[in-house]
């Protein structure tokens, strides 16, 4: 698992995860229709530069340690903070149903249990 920086703020790193050579971040937003893609990278730049926002409808705790960003178009990305004032972001998805919900929570959890695992284990090699 590795990390590739999507845009470095004035106040957050906003990185996104590789997972088997895929950034599941950058393939979702390529995906997107213009409307869409604007907002999303719009409020990444405003969560890096000034941190997350205090607005529900655009950044919300969802569960343990994950939280979503998301637009007025029905697009969400979830991520977890990570080492300092970084986002990490795990993966987009379109507005889902409650059911559909839990079970993007849980891979991004599971994503961000691998994530403090691995940290873990870097600090470890560095003694």
């Amino acid at each position: 698992m590795t990390l590739t920086t999507l845009y470095s703020g004035q106040e957050y790193i906003i990185s996104a995860l590789i997972i088997n050579r895929h950034c599941l971040v950058q393939e979702f937003l390529l995906g997107l229709d213009k409307q869409s893609e604007v907002q999303i990278l719009s409020l990444l730049k405003r969560t890096g530069d000034n941190g997350p926002s205090i607005n529900g409808e655009k950044f919300k705790h969802l569960k343990g340690k994950i939280y979503e960003l998301k637009t007025r178009t029905g697009v969400r990305v979830l991520s977890f903070f990570g080492e300092g004032k970084s986002l990490i972001l795990t993966h987009g998805f379109f507005k889902p149903s409650k059911k559909k919900l839990q079970f993007e929570i849980g891979k991004a959890a599971e994503w961000e249990k691998t994530y403090q695992e691995h940290i873990k284990t870097q600090k470890k090699e560095k003694r």
